[in-house]
């Protein structure tokens, strides 16, 4: 047995996913292990389909056992995000290797741009390097791929241009800090770009494929069979989830909160608070609170996220733990291999947590940070059952069914 680890959103699964598993396959694994966010993702949205459907869709696909990312981490900056991925993987104890798109494609150059980021985030770089910077007007990634450029070169720095690449990046940033060790496969990425808005081939990036779907167009040339029947049972039924169907729930968060609560939230400062709390009390829309507050500094993507761990519970200092246990959202045989070998594996493991299919059980442990993470989760879920025209159930995180395929 041979196991691969992914991360992913699959939102939704598409040709370029299914090309990814093929490719691993072909490196030699037999069993792949996904870490997929849940019903919330990075770029702070919601998924446009749930958890548990885009989960059984990538088994579908290819993937032999889906485990999710909690929301904490789903909602994070890209570091955070990496880092608990990566440890999901290391907590399994029989993972052998770990896939990855990029645009590049080279392990020795994404290693190498690794270590001038690690270099880079020093104290001391910091102060001496970036911080002029940033007083010059940059933007913290700006200011950061600066000061790489100027110490190790226009080569390492170009490969923070591409979103792929950065994010690959991370993931080996976040195993050198772990010292978790595993077999690198880079896949090139092929055709569209991360967020290309023209396809390639039969191959479109997620980016442009909801757009496609919110406009109602085919979508059925750029992602497998079972997926496109999948998006047109859900907008038959009219249960895709859009971020701006919350927009009464955040808003009176919004108004509801104060700027000590505000604090507390996860990638905030001092001076977005202030700016988040004053357009808080004005903003009409979500459309205008994110007018009031986006800045060169401040990005959408990074107030979405604020926004929805305001309602969701979540902290800055969650994210000063790594993941307290693994949820599965839906696998077949061969995942069921990889629990049982991830269970004899768990002796001499540091990173070794609970995996299992039920939240409850999770919750019912009352023991912190377990249950706190499944609260979260459970909370997440709830307000995600308002994110699509139809009304979904509450509690669809203890209700739902997980089978083996």
């Amino acid at each position: 047995m041979k196991v691969y680890g992914i991360i992913a959103e699959y939102n939704p699964f598409h040709n370029g996913h299914a090309y990814q598993i093929e490719e691993t396959r072909k490196n030699g694994a037999t069993h792949i292990v996904a870490i997929m966010s849940g019903n919330y993702v990075q770029r702070g949205d919601v998924a446009m389909i749930d958890k548990f459907a885009r989960a059984k869709a990538a088994v579908e696909g290819g993937v032999d056992l889906v485990v999710e990312m909690p929301t904490a981490y789903s909602l994070a900056s890209a570091g955070h995000f990496a880092r608990a991925g990566i440890m999901m993987l290391g907590a399994l104890g029989c993972v052998d290797g770990v896939s990855f798109g990029s645009e590049c494609g080279d392990i020795d150059l994404l290693k190498n741009a690794a270590m001038a980021s690690l270099n880079m985030s020093s104290k001391e770089n910091m102060e001496a390097k970036v911080k002029p910077l940033l007083e010059q007007g940059m933007s913290f990634p700006a200011a950061i791929q600066q000061a790489i450029a100027i110490d190790h070169g226009p080569m390492i720095a170009a490969v923070f241009d591409s979103p792929n690449n950065t994010l690959a990046v991370e993931y080996l940033k976040a195993m050198k800090m772990l010292k978790l060790e595993f077999e690198l496969f880079t896949i090139k990425r092929k055709g569209a770009s991360h967020d290309s808005m023209e396809p390639s081939d039969n191959i479109a990036s997620g980016s442009l494929i909801r757009e496609m779907i919110e406009d109602g167009e085919d979508i059925s040339k750029y992602v497998p069979k079972h997926v496109a029947e999948l998006v047109k049972e859900y907008e038959d039924k009219q249960q895709l989830a859009y971020f701006d169907n919350l927009e009464r729930e955040l808003l009176f968060i919004l108004r509801s909160t104060i700027p000590p609560m505000l604090t507390e939230c996860p990638d905030m400062d001092p001076g977005l608070v202030n700016l988040m709390f004053r357009a808080g009390i004005d903003a009409m829309s979500i459309d205008d609170f994110l007018e009031r507050t986006c800045t060169k500094s401040y990005t959408a993507a990074r107030i979405r996220r604020i926004l929805l761990d305001m309602y969701t519970g979540v902290k800055a200092t969650d994210l000063m733990i790594m993941p307290p246990y693994g949820r599965v959202l839906a696998l077949n045989e061969r995942g069921a291999e990889i629990l049982r070998a991830a269970k004899e594996n768990t002796e001499g493991n540091k990173y070794s947590i609970p995996f299992g299919t039920s939240l409850k059980e999770f919750l019912d442990l009352n023991r912190p940070p377990i249950s706190r993470f499944a609260d979260i989760s459970n909370r997440a879920t709830n307000l995600y059952g308002l994110a699509s025209r139809t009304i979904r159930p509450s509690a669809m995180d203890f209700t739902a069914k997980i089978e083996i395929q």
